[in-house]
């Protein structure tokens, strides 16, 4: 089965480089949406996360503008339909009051960039379960 991915960063050069390393990882992808903050990421949600079609997954950086990461999942967990899709942070804003405010939040993963495709995989294979 291949995936629904969304990734969530301002840099186009960043959610190039994710898109990218997903397929170095050998990670099984059907289809890539991006957004460029957190706001743009909810209607990505609300357009692409509607019965039959559901997102699998979704990658977060924490700094944006407009929404960040934070506010975004935080207004993601909120919606009935939306909240148990998945959300890693991929950031460079790693300390430990962060991270664990996210986990709270619901966010099942963290990586720090830059990032391996190794880590990359390996965060996937954790959440999807695969």
């Amino acid at each position: 089965m291949s995936l629904r991915i969304l990734i969530v960063d301002d840099s186009p050069a960043m959610r190039a480089y994710v898109k990218r390393t997903l397929q170095l990882a050998g990670i099984a992808v059907q289809s890539v949406f991006e957004a460029s903050n957190g706001q743009e990421a909810l209607d990505v949600v609300g357009r692409e996360n509607a019965p039959p079609s559901r997102l699998d997954l979704i990658f977060a950086d924490i700094n944006m503008p407009v929404m960040n990461g934070e506010e975004f999942v935080k207004q993601l967990k909120t919606q009935e339909n939306d909240k148990q899709i998945p959300v890693i942070i991929i950031s460079t804003d790693a300390t430990q009051k962060r991270v664990m405010r996210l986990r709270e939040l619901g966010a099942v993963g963290y990586i720090s960039k830059p990032c391996a495709p190794e880590m990359i995989r390996l965060k996937v294979e954790q959440v999807i379960g695969r």
